[in-house]
C-alpha cells in the first residue's frame, strides 16, 4: 500500500530521544538489586491442593483435606519441599518475580535457567541515552580503575547517541557499542520445584558471582516469608559441593580459595586457583572497609530469613501444645 499523508500518525509506544545528551548515573551493583515477588498463589488453597496430590499415589479415593489442621498441612509441605514426597506437586506453586537493578551480564546468567519464562526490558526500539551504569564494589574501591570505567561508559553512550541521532544507523545497530554494565530489568515466572533448583545453583559463592548469590538469597527470603515450610529445601550456608568435587579435576571453576563453608570439604594447593586468596580478598585496590558490601548484605538477608524461620518454628510448637 502507498503512503497516505491523510492518515494521522500513530502514537509510538516509545519516547523519541533524538538529540538528547546522554546522562549516566553510576550505582553500586549490589545496592541496586531489587527482587520483587509480584505474583504468587494463595498459601492456604495451594498447600491444600498440593497435599491432595502428594497423597494421591497411595489413596484408595481422592483425599479430602477439609478436616486437616494447618499444622498437618504444613508438615506435609515440609516433606514436599525437602523432596521426601513426590516433587511434582511443587509445580502447582507459581511465582512471578521482578528482577530489577541488574545488568546484561546478570541477564546471561538468569536466562540460562531454561525452566523459567522470561520477559525482558528490550533495547531494539527504546532509546538508551540515560540508562544507569552498575558498578561492582571492587571497582568502586579502585579509584584509578573506576575513573577509566566511567570514562569508557560515558564515551560509549555518547557514540551510541551520535549514531542514533544521525538517523542513518538504527537503534538496533547502535546499541551494539554499549557495555554490559547498563541497568535493565526482567520478569521471571517459576514454579516452586524449579525455583528451589535456581536458588541452589545461584547461591554457590565459589563459582557464581556475588550478584547471583544475593539474587538467590533475596528470592529465598521472599519465598520463606510466604511459605515458611520451604526453608527445609533451602540452605544458604551449605558448602559448594560441586566446587569441592571438581576442584582437583582440572576442569573446575577454580577462581578463589574455598571459603569457610567449603574449606573443610577438600584439600588443595594454594596455586590450584586463579587468585591466591578468598573471593572477599578481591575487593579493589583501596577498600575502605574490612567487610565487603557483599558480606554485609548477605549476612543481613540470612538474618532476616533466620528470624522468619524461628517465628515459624515457634508457631509449630504452639500448635503442637494446643494439640
Amino acid at each position: 500500500m502507498p503512503q497516505n499523508l491523510d492518515l494521522d500518525p500513530i502514537q509510538l509506544p516509545v519516547k523519541l530521544r533524538f538529540n538528547e545528551e546522554p546522562v549516566t548515573e553510576f550505582k553500586n551493583n549490589l545496592e541496586s538489586l531489587r527482587i520483587e515477588l509480584v505474583d504468587y498463589p494463595n498459601p492456604n488453597s495451594v498447600k491444600r491442593a498440593a497435599y491432595r496430590m502428594v497423597e494421591a499415589t497411595w489413596a484408595d479415593h481422592p483425599v479430602k483435606v477439609t478436616n486437616l489442621s494447618e499444622l498437618e498441612i504444613s508438615e506435609k509441605m515440609e516433606e514436599l519441599f525437602s523432596f521426601k514426597a513426590l516433587p511434582n506437586a511443587m509445580e502447582t506453586f507459581g511465582f512471578t518475580f521482578l528482577f530489577g537493578g541488574i545488568d546484561l551480564q546478570t541477564v546471561t546468567h538468569l536466562i540460562r535457567h531454561r525452566a523459567a519464562s522470561w520477559a525482558a526490558q528490550c533495547t531494539g526500539d527504546r532509546f538508551l541515552n540515560h540508562e544507569a551504569c552498575l558498578v561492582p564494589s571492587s571497582v568502586e574501591n579502585s579509584p584509578e580503575f573506576y575513573e577509566r570505567w566511567k570514562r569508557h561508559v560515558q564515551e560509549s553512550k555518547e557514540l551510541y547517541a551520535d549514531m542514533a541521532d544521525s538517523r542513518k544507523i538504527s537503534l538496533m545497530d547502535a546499541r551494539c557499542i554499549l557495555p554490559k554494565c547498563l541497568e535493565t530489568f526482567y520478569y521471571g515466572r517459576f514454579n516452586m520445584k524449579d525455583l528451589l533448583g535456581f536458588i541452589r545453583q545461584r547461591q554457590d559463592k565459589q563459582i557464581q558471582p556475588e550478584v547471583d548469590n544475593i539474587i538467590a538469597a533475596m528470592i529465598a527470603r521472599e519465598i520463606i516469608n510466604i511459605f515458611p515450610e520451604a526453608h527445609v529445601g533451602i540452605n544458604l550456608r551449605s558448602p559448594s559441593f560441586h566446587y569441592a568435587k571438581n576442584f582437583r579435576s582440572g576442569t573446575g571453576t577454580n577462581l578463589y580459595w574455598p571459603d569457610g563453608d567449603t574449606d573443610k570439604h577438600l584439600e588443595y594447593h594454594p596455586n590450584d586457583t586463579i587468585y591466591q586468596g578468598l573471593r572477599d580478598d578481591l575487593n579493589g585496590t583501596h577498600p575502605t572497609d574490612s567487610e565487603t558490601n557483599f558480606r554485609k548484605l548477605w549476612n543481613s538477608i540470612l538474618s532476616e530469613i533466620d528470624d522468619r524461620v524461628d517465628e515459624y518454628k515457634k508457631w509449630k510448637e504452639e500448635q503442637k501444645r494446643n494439640g
